[in-house]
């Protein structure tokens, strides 16, 4: 999992600079196309100086453009040459739609679909809803850490060792009610094993639920995840439990899809 800010500006290690210019680049996504140099000093906390050093050596190196029209920056040549190295989930994307599709025509509220990617929960697709809701993610962006569903349940599906190694690590505190103890993350990561379900109670977003299960491939690998979002005054017991029974339903499905045995499961 990503190492918190505060671990990065104080790892003998790590190099700040590069630390920095990163945080200017992690900025952009599907949702935040386009930045002022004020804007992204605001937004990573640098010094505005420091965020235009770093903006105009990105420039330099083509990662970022300005329109010089509107003073803005996008990300430029060099940055999107990297997309064609990573892996490519357009098939998985595609696969999934019909059953995405299902599930929020059957529950009414959002839904997330995300990747395991060198040990990261990565968003690849989502389906909002057209009911009144503030999205917090967007495809292509890091799904936070054990706090969220997504973490939570490609945590929860690997080998002892390699959940130890995750529990190990610094967790940060989102919210209140963020779960960071590790003797209670291993407690509900056994429980997730066994019910194949995770649920984020404004864990990493005050004011947003969430309630996810596992994709398996053909093998029984986890190929995805898939979670429905709702905002908490959505999500009583009624709405949760309809939620889970559909979530569940169609990660089954779209399991059985992929070739996986559910009898097998267990």
């Amino acid at each position: 999992m990503a190492a918190s800010k505060e671990t990065r500006e104080t790892d003998p290690f790590s190099v700040r600079a590069l630390v920095r210019g990163l945080s200017i680049l992690g900025l952009f996504d599907v949702d935040h196309r386009e930045w002022t140099i004020d804007e992204m000093a605001e937004q990573t906390g640098l010094l505005r100086m420091t965020a235009y050093r770093m903006v105009r050596t990105l420039e330099s190196m083509a990662f970022l453009v300005r329109d010089a029209s509107a003073n803005r920056y996008r990300l430029g040549p060099a940055a999107l040459a990297l997309t064609y190295i990573g892996e490519d989930n357009s098939e998985l994307v595609q696969a999934a739609r019909p059953f995405l599709d299902k599930l929020t025509k059957e529950t009414g509220e959002s839904v997330t679909l995300a990747v395991d990617i060198d040990g990261f929960p990565v968003c690849v697709d989502i389906i909002n809803t057209s009911r009144p809701f503030k999205r917090r993610t967007a495809p292509g962006r890091i799904l936070g850490d054990l706090v969220s569903v997504h973490g939570k349940l490609f945590a929860a599906y690997k080998s002892p060792e390699d959940r130890e190694a995750l529990l190990a690590e610094p967790h940060p505190q989102h919210t209140p009610y963020s779960v960071v103890d590790t003797d209670a993350l291993r407690t509900e990561f056994e429980q997730i094993a066994h019910e194949g379900v995770a649920y984020d109670v404004e864990g990493v977003y005050l004011g947003t639920c969430a309630v996810g299960a596992p994709v398996r491939d053909q093998v029984g690998n986890i190929a995805a995840t898939v979670s429905v979002v709702v905002p908490t005054g959505r999500f009583g017991p009624a709405e949760r439990q309809l939620c889970t029974v559909a979530v569940k339903s169609a990660c089954a499905a779209f399991s059985a899809y992929l070739g996986w045995d559910q009898s097998k499961t267990g």
